[in-house]
């Protein structure tokens, strides 16, 4: 009887425990150029073994209008005021369907960060579409459950990043077992200025000017 009642006991405190995500912090980047509503061009800083030093992001399961509509327009001007120049943390897709869609973006759900660097709830994602910016469209080929933005906040399993990116911001120490620019890379933590091509979002050398086209 008494271990009955234990296990009810243990079952009930599991489910009003906050989900625990995936981790939210497989690559961070900074936001350069807001595309449209749902894609953006993002620099890394802390890059992924699927990334490149500049890439460009579709937001996962939302869909913002087109920019050559009204609407369009309106939903690119606030994801520009809210993420520009703004550093963020990337889930990237780890779905079998792949990580990238048939314009090569890499699916992303991303996350603005606080000054602790931790990750802030909701996910932006969420944001546009509470802010009447995207639709929600849950795409099943991908590994998100988008219905989960809307639960009770997550407790983010962080790994190393947050503290890597928090010694580059703040000149403090790097962690062990991380790289840093100029030295060898490493697939668990490779920064910013690895040998790693930039594919749809190209930089150019001369200008500085950044300029976007999808690659076929």
């Amino acid at each position: 009887m008494m271990r009955q009642l234990a296990l009810l006991v243990l079952s009930l405190f599991l489910v009003s425990m906050p989900a625990a995500f995936g981790l939210p912090d497989e690559a961070v980047g900074r936001v350069v150029s807001v595309i449209s509503g749902d894609s953006l061009g993002i620099e890394m800083l802390i890059a992924d073994a699927r990334t490149n030093n500049i890439d460009s992001i579709k937001l996962a399961d939302i869909e913002a209008p087109s920019t050559v509509t009204a609407e369009g327009k309106a939903a690119q001007k606030y994801a520009l005021s809210l993420l520009k120049n703004k550093t963020v943390y990337l889930d990237i897709n780890d779905n079998a369907s792949g990580t990238r869609n048939e314009w090569s973006q890499l699916i992303c759900v991303i996350y603005l960060m606080d000054s602790e660097y931790r990750p802030v709830w909701p996910p932006v994602n969420r944001i546009l579409v509470d802010g009447g910016y995207a639709r929600l469209i849950d795409d099943k080929n991908n590994e998100f459950n988008s219905s989960a933005w809307w639960q009770q906040p997550p407790a983010f399993p962080l790994g190393t990043k947050r503290d890597l990116l928090k010694a580059m911001q703040e000149g403090g120490p790097l962690p062990e077992q991380e790289t840093v620019v100029g030295l060898s890379s490493s697939p668990a933590g490779v920064i910013m200025g690895s040998s790693k091509k930039g594919s749809v979002l190209e930089k150019d050398s001369a200008t500085g000017r950044m300029s976007i086209g999808y690659r076929t």
